[in-house]
């Protein structure tokens, strides 16, 4: 590669796409639509104009800046924020998915397209484009509104999705024709796997760097280690992206996130705008004044299917069918991850060549019409109403009330909620070791068999010794999945029903003897029997016995030490403003010799005392210890007076004795509203409530608490005629009654759960 010209297009490029990305922004595009048609301008295939020939000189920098990209998106996709969706958006958008897939298959049959050309373009079209989406809420003003946010949530979500499908068409485009199953359950092993070690390791080695105080080695260090996943995930058979994925969203649980991300924001824009500008110089300009039709036609379908798809599957979901509609309007644009899937198509020989013009031109055209689309929804909903038939709508409205009553039917049983907490962590756990033994066959005959001459053993020894160490890792896990096997046998025995005919030692004796055989028969499924032969893991299997027998108290402490490890990452909160005070001061004063130590604590968000005064909480009597500072907005406080107010948000800085400051963080964090964080969007909503008739009937506002309860405004009162705008707190609440209640998503849900837990 001739370094001159690589520097040479590598200006052209970055110039190119720098002055397109300027004159989008002041048309009011998205400035990937200029990086493309910056593409498209200097590319091979627009002479006079085609400043470069070559494109493949860039294609090596275009999957860095892949790597860069996923790498963005992964930080902003912490794996924690996908556990505070909530499971109706995530079954919302794991549904669309699967319906949009059902209709492409329709259009593929009719359009006598194959299996895997039908899969990529189902792929293209079940992602929209975050970044659109919400440039259109904010311009409408919709930022209020439920289904904007329910919108906004899918879109995170479906980037998800596209890591998946992505992974899923790298591996089935390099293997040719494979069980999509099989690739899933591969796929999910490697990101158990790779996730599980990465918890352990990465917010380990971030801090020891951190602690060093030199951002160089550290962000030197992670992109090495960025380069490292995405290796390992394309040595495995998946995509780059999956790697740089994982390692963004692990990178997001961890308070380093900020500085990572400030790092990498200049590489990540630069590489990110080659990306996109060589996928635009792939595209032949000639080819788009023949598919025109096709973009037009391949614009339409994703417009209608993802509006159908999106609008049916937040409606199974639980949403209102209205607001189901008016968020499937927003989903329709398509994004970046519909060029790179076009793009790994082509490169496959999946797709034909004139699906970058298709895929470039059908995204852009969604972007152009979503706004205008919005803009007229209500008369486009009036239309659908008036088509609508009848009992369609009378369906709807039923499931909805269905749906609503389902999840306000009362908190399960916790028996049924500790079974489930262990089958989730048998079901991880498996998938675990299930990762561990099938990648670590390939890094033995990929890595170490063929080195076995260097390292100066046979290759029976050395198999014998790298299955050996291998076991001694799964055993872990392994004794993990046993006993919460055991444990769920005995609560199940424990829990019977009084009636039941079968003693309950029986019943425990019988769960734990199949828990056995389905144990040791998924073994025998994925254990490489050929490497060793049966006498070799016959062996194995004996030494993992006595290791059990002799050292079970030890596994026990590996295994919860692993998992207070992976909790504790996950449990802190990254958002938050970081700061070393306590190690400071520590450092720097004996404190030990006091009987005393720092510690420190944030105020919650919901803080019953939020803006109550020092001298109300009475801390230093309560507690018998001291505030010193209050980190407020980055800003440290250290004038303590007893009139200084607490806010959600406010990082206390405490001195006292271990149990004093205990006791005060204890009574910080938990005095609070009871908050649901399923929701990650927490803005404003208006909803309307029927008030029924329950012992609450009757109790003005003031006496029944409701926004200390669940967080709601009564903002407005129907009744009868009667319309009360702001009412005050002695107004009473009366059976019939409609009222206007004012919250975030999950708060109006427990005031629905309010209702209908005094009726």
């Amino acid at each position: 590669m001739d370094a001159v010209s690589l520097i040479q297009d590598l200006a052209v490029v970055l110039l190119a796409a720098g002055l397109a990305g300027a004159i989008c922004r002041r048309l009011g595009l998205s400035v990937i639509v200029g990086y493309l048609f910056a593409g498209i301008v200097i590319g091979p295939y627009t002479p006079p104009f085609s400043f470069i020939s070559d494109p493949d000189r860039i294609q090596t920098l275009s999957q860095i800046g892949l790597v860069f990209l996923m790498f963005g998106i992964g930080l902003g996709l912490s794996i924690s924020k996908l556990g505070r969706m909530g499971w109706p958006t995530l079954l919302a958008t794991g549904v669309g998915a699967c319906l949009m897939l059902f209709l492409t298959q329709a259009l593929g049959a009719v359009a006598g397209w194959s299996s895997d050309h039908t899969l990529f373009v189902a792929a293209m079209l079940m992602v929209s484009s975050s970044a659109v989406i919400a440039k259109v809420v904010n311009e409408l003003g919709l930022s209020h509104e439920r289904f904007a946010q329910l919108a906004l949530s899918i879109t995170v979500l479906e980037d998800v999705v596209a890591v998946v499908m992505l992974t899923i068409l790298a591996s089935r485009a390099g293997q040719g024709e494979a069980n999509v199953s099989g690739l899933l359950a591969g796929m999910t092993a490697f990101v158990v796997l790779l996730v599980g070690a990465g918890l352990l390791m990465v917010p380990r080695l971030l801090k020891r760097l951190e602690a060093r105080a030199n951002p160089e080695l550290q962000t030197i260090t992670v992109a090495g280690v960025l380069f490292l996943l995405a290796i390992c995930a394309a040595k495995a058979g998946y995509s780059l992206a999956l790697g740089a994925f994982l390692l963004g969203a692990m990178v997001a649980e961890i308070p380093q996130k900020f500085a990572v991300e400030k790092a990498f924001v200049g590489m990540r824009d630069v590489f990110s705008s080659v990306f996109f500008v060589s996928i635009g110089m792939l595209i032949d300009v000639r080819l788009m004044l023949h598919v025109w039709p096709v973009v037009i036609g391949i614009a339409a379908f994703a417009l209608i299917g993802r509006a159908i798809a999106t609008t049916t599957a937040l409606t199974l979901s639980g949403s209102r069918p209205q607001e189901a509609r008016r968020a499937g309007l927003l989903l329709g644009p398509l994004g970046e991850f519909s060029f790179i899937i076009a793009q790994l198509g082509v490169t496959a020989s999946v797709l034909p060549p004139d699906y970058y013009p298709i895929a470039v031109g059908a995204s852009i055209l969604t972007v152009l019409l979503v706004p205008v689309i919005n803009r007229y929804a209500g008369g486009i909903e009036r239309i659908a109403n008036r088509l609508e038939p009848a009992w369609i709508r009378r369906a709807g409205e039923a499931y909805h009330s269905w749906f609503e009553q389902l999840k306000s039917s009362g908190a399960p049983s916790m028996s049924r909620q500790f079974i489930r907490s262990r089958l989730v962590q048998i079901a991880i756990e498996a998938v675990f070791v299930s990762g561990v033994l099938i990648f670590s066959r390939r890094l033995f005959e990929g890595l170490l068999l063929p080195r076995a001459d260097v390292i100066g053993l046979q290759p029976v020894t050395l198999a014998y010794i790298f299955w050996i160490v291998i076991a001694l890792i799964v055993l872990v896990p392994l004794f993990a999945i046993w006993r919460n096997i055991a444990t769920v046998a005995l609560i199940i025995a424990d829990t019977k029903s009084p009636s039941a005919l079968l003693p309950a030692g029986l019943v425990e004796r019988t769960l734990k003897a199949a828990g056995l055989v389905l144990l040791g028969g998924w073994l025998y499924a994925i254990a490489p029997i050929d490497d060793l032969g049966p006498w070799g893991w016959v062996v194995i299997g004996v030494l993992a016995l006595v290791m059990v027998t002799v050292f079970s108290h030890r596994l026990i402490y590996w295994h919860s030490h692993w998992q207070t490890t992976v909790r504790d990452v996950l449990a802190e909160d990254p958002d938050a403003p970081q700061r070393n005070s306590v190690d400071r001061l520590e450092r720097d004063n004996d404190l030990a010799s006091w009987n005393v130590r720092l510690g420190d604590c944030v105020v919650p968000d919901g803080a019953r005392y939020a803006g109550s005064t020092l001298a109300d909480l009475a801390i230093p009597s309560r507690f018998g210890c001291t505030i010193l500072e209050i980190e407020r907005n980055g800003i440290v406080i250290t004038a303590i007076r007893p009139d200084i107010r607490f806010y959600p948000g406010d990082r206390l800085l405490l001195l006292g004795r271990p149990e004093q400051i205990s006791a005060a963080c204890d009574f910080l964090t938990k005095e609070t509203h009871t908050r649901d964080e399923s929701e990650e969007f927490h803005g404003t909503v208006l909803e309307t409530f029927s008030i029924p008739a329950t012992p609450r009937t009757g109790h003005t506002l003031a006496e029944l608490r409701i926004a200390q309860e669940t967080g709601v405004r009564i903002v407005g009162i129907r009744r009868g005629d009667q319309t009360i705008i702001a009412p005050s707190g002695e107004e009473r609440l009366e059976a019939g009654d409609q009222v206007l209640v004012a919250g975030t998503l999950a708060e109006n849900r427990r005031f629905h759960v309010w209702l209908g837990a005094a009726a």
